[in-house]
């Protein structure tokens, strides 16, 4: 959502932010949508590293990944930031284009279900959750996707998408759901400027997840809904050179003028991207109640700047999607009639066979 729009109410009991007269910002698949309490499990200990929910496969410290990052890993993804290559210090490309990561050949590292915190960029320790497979192998490069709740969302509700269910997506990769919290009295959401603090808490949550499990550096994917998607269209234009893919559900950004793309805040992007994107929308031309269909054309439109496209397209799968034509990575957008404020009933499976597929 747009953080310069009316100011939010937050219910604490359900944790979630609503505009004044509105429904919250979460979105419903499938279902009635009902935002659901949190659970006493996953109400955080902020001086805490990690939950009990883990499974350690060997004697590993608890704390090694923050104890990684203060020993230089968090250099270390800031000189690739700032580099053009995306791979890890002493990473070997594989035949088939796989860069492992440095975690890659560590054993005992934890499985299943977890909480591992770090900083961002104002030194505040966040929270975030973590899925490694069960039968996570430390030899085989595995993706890494990252998936960031809507405005007054927590890491339970976006696990409630579903993207980790999609068929072959447990065993495919590892999933990260990160915490917002409040900016600027809009209540709890990310800070989406690429100077901000919360494009650190990304550098460095995936410094910890690659200093410690093996990934493949070439697929670490981004996906969001909402103010959410926001901030993952900021990661788009500020660290596109660190990701595979995008999946981008009915959001926008900051525009100081929605009719010109060039006035997105964060324009020019700094990242020469390598990102695919799919960016999913309501397709009435006067918006889904929460963001305008002038909104979602200037977003497109970065996009299809991003990723050097041509105004050209064709007809995608599934319908309604249209793929833009001669881009230097895919651009694929999908305007749902009826769609409203929410997530398509296949999203899930849709995202990963768009971040799967492809290369």
């Amino acid at each position: 959502m747009s953080k310069l729009m009316a100011g939010l109410v937050c219910t604490v009991v359900l944790a979630s932010c609503v505009k004044k007269g509105t429904v919250p910002d979460d979105p419903a698949i499938g279902s009635d949508g009902a935002m659901e309490e949190v659970s006493s499990e996953l109400r955080r200990n902020p001086t805490s590293t990690r939950t009990s929910t883990g499974t350690s496969t060997g004697t590993a410290d608890a704390k090694v990944a923050d104890s990684r990052l203060a020993d230089g890993q968090v250099a270390d993804i800031r000189s690739d930031v700032s580099g053009s290559e995306v791979r890890d210090s002493g990473g070997k490309v594989s035949d088939a284009g796989v860069v492992p990561s440095n975690g890659c050949g560590r054993t005992g590292q934890t499985t299943g279900d977890f909480h591992l915190s770090t900083t961002d960029g104002r030194g505040t320790k966040r929270d975030y959750e973590v899925l490694v497979p069960t039968g996570y192998n430390p030899t085989v490069p595995l993706a890494v996707t990252f998936i960031f709740h809507g405005a007054g969302g927590t890491e339970a509700y976006a696990k409630t998408w579903g993207l980790q269910q999609a068929p072959s997506a447990a065993s495919a990769s590892i999933f990260v759901f990160p915490q917002g919290v409040d900016y600027s009295g809009y209540g709890v959401g990310w800070n989406d400027l690429c100077t901000g603090y919360d494009v650190v808490f990304f550098d460095n949550m995936l410094a910890a997840i690659r200093g410690t499990y093996c990934i493949d550096v070439n697929r670490v994917n981004v996906a969001g809904f909402s103010w959410g998607c926001d901030f993952v269209t900021a990661l788009t234009c500020c660290r596109g050179d660190k990701i595979h893919a995008v999946a981008a559900a009915s959001c926008s950004d900051e525009f100081a003028n929605a009719a010109d793309y060039k006035t997105y805040a964060n324009y020019p992007c700094t990242a020469n991207s390598t990102a695919a994107i799919r960016f999913t929308h309501d397709s009435n031309p006067s918006g889904d109640g929460q963001y305008t269909g002038v909104q979602f054309i200037a977003t497109r439109q970065l996009f299809a700047a991003i990723n050097s496209c041509s105004a050209t397209s064709v007809a995608a799968t599934p319908s309604p999607c249209v793929s833009y034509q001669s881009c230097a990575r895919p651009l694929v957008e999908c305007a749902y009639s009826g769609l409203g404020h929410s997530l398509p009933a296949n999203w899930a499976a849709d995202t990963w066979n768009f971040f799967s597929g492809t290369p």
